[in-house]
């Protein structure tokens, strides 16, 4: 049977075909299936991993394009840098669509955290400081609580 005996217009179905999956509706596992030259092909996956493949692959992209400059390329090899960054880019981009993740303000919100004053008074040591000062002073106070003759619970 063809698409048309069917009542299946490719004008009508393709767009539905291509569009990304919602997979931010399915925090739990879910599988990945697709054809490959050996026949099917599953992966079983989650939102959170997809969410790591989109951050490596972005990242990834970066740093192809920073080292262009860096290493000062030129021609070919800058060439294929900057084709592997815009490709990974790329794929990076379909699953953020598909998972309703966005990188770049990730990466905002995570640049607002670190800009933020770090705290350089611990409060810890000063707590412990504290803390054993304070036990022979109450071990004190209790001692001239309690009659001579008698003993605290614990002595």
């Amino acid at each position: 049977m063809t698409a048309e005996e069917l009542n299946l217009p490719r004008d009508k179905f393709e767009c539905v075909c291509i569009m990304p999956i919602e997979l931010d509706a399915m925090r739990a596992e879910f599988t990945i299936s697709f054809q490959d030259i050996d026949g099917l092909c599953e992966i079983k996956t989650c939102y959170g991993d997809i969410r790591k493949i989109v951050d490596a692959l972005m990242d990834y992209s970066r740093m192809l394009e920073m080292v262009c400059d860096q290493w000062n390329l030129h021609g070919f090899h800058r060439a294929k840098y900057e084709y592997y960054a815009e490709k990974l880019r790329a794929i990076a981009k379909k699953y953020q669509a598909g998972i309703h993740y966005d990188y770049d303000a990730a990466v905002e919100e995570c640049q607002k955290k670190q800009a933020k004053k770090q705290r350089d008074d611990d409060p810890g040591g000063d707590a412990l400081d504290l803390a054993f000062l304070k036990a022979p002073r109450e071990q004190a106070k209790t001692e001239e609580k309690t009659p001579q003759g008698e003993q605290t619970v614990g002595q």
